[in-house]
């Protein structure tokens, strides 16, 4: 009973919160400029539907070649990184050091050299998404049990048997920690995207709004993208569980 309510407290939780915003607004008479009621946030939603929809899809759409292409070449590079201690310190200085330079300050550098393509978008959100399937990825191939390599290395196994039937099934857990965290963060790189080189999506919508002062745009632009980084976390969350159920199993047991 316990865990069933844990389940709905978080939506029941947003829900209050929703209704204190939309009271609190109402009570204070609050301009609408400054901060919108949740009710004028969903009459704007009916308002002009095609619209938001044909932005919502181009961000989706991007988000998720982006994800694609981050989990494919992170998981590609940790693997190749599991198997040379040259590669991974060679490369691993070269990962954090992307990381630390803003991805809002490559983006104009990107259209420089490729200009206002959607190859700038893709990149922008493969980079950001790229960095923590890499780590955990990594994390994952190289956190094995050193006693079971010595057995199936006495019994003979090749590299690729090793790797196949130990490294990579304890691996998973990782690549779906990774992937949660990677599916927000390019939801972020492509809004970040669409402020620089855009003329739609969500994040171009924010951006010319808040330019015309379109408070009430704005934040149902916001509530959109919020909307859309729950489900897609929501997806991947329920692959990890379809794929790995062993992995709640134990979860729950502990």
């Amino acid at each position: 009973m316990r865990d069933r309510l844990g389940r709905f407290l978080p939506g029941l939780l947003l829900l209050g919160l929703i209704a204190v915003w939309e009271v609190a607004v109402r009570a204070l008479r609050v301009p609408s400029f400054l901060l919108p009621s949740p009710s004028a946030i969903v009459g704007k939603m009916a308002e002009i539907p095609g619209r938001l929809l044909l932005h919502a899809w181009t961000t989706l759409s991007e988000v998720l070649i982006g994800f694609g292409a981050a989990c494919a070449g992170g998981i590609v590079l940790a693997v190749i990184i599991a198997h040379s201690r040259t590669l991974s310190r060679t490369l691993y200085p070269i990962l954090v050091t992307t990381q630390v330079v803003p991805t809002i300050a490559i983006a104009p550098m990107l259209t420089i050299w490729l200009g206002p393509t959607d190859w700038v978008r893709f990149i922008v959100i493969f980079l950001i998404g790229f960095f923590p399937m890499v780590v955990n990825t990594t994390a994952g191939l190289l956190r094995v049990d050193e006693e079971l390599l010595d057995l199936v290395r006495g019994l003979n196994a090749t590299r690729w048997k090793i790797f196949t039937k130990i490294r990579l099934p304890n691996a998973l857990p990782h690549i779906f920690t990774g992937m949660r965290i990677s599916i927000t963060l390019t939801v972020i790189g492509a809004v970040v995207a669409e402020f620089v080189v855009s003329e739609r999506g969500l994040g171009y919508v924010i951006f010319s709004a808040s330019n015309n002062l379109d408070t009430l745009l704005v934040f149902t632009a916001v509530v959109l993208l919020a909307a859309m980084g729950i489900a897609l976390y929501r997806l991947v969350v329920l692959a990890h569980h379809v794929a790995l159920p062993w992995a709640y199993e134990e979860r729950e047991g502990q």
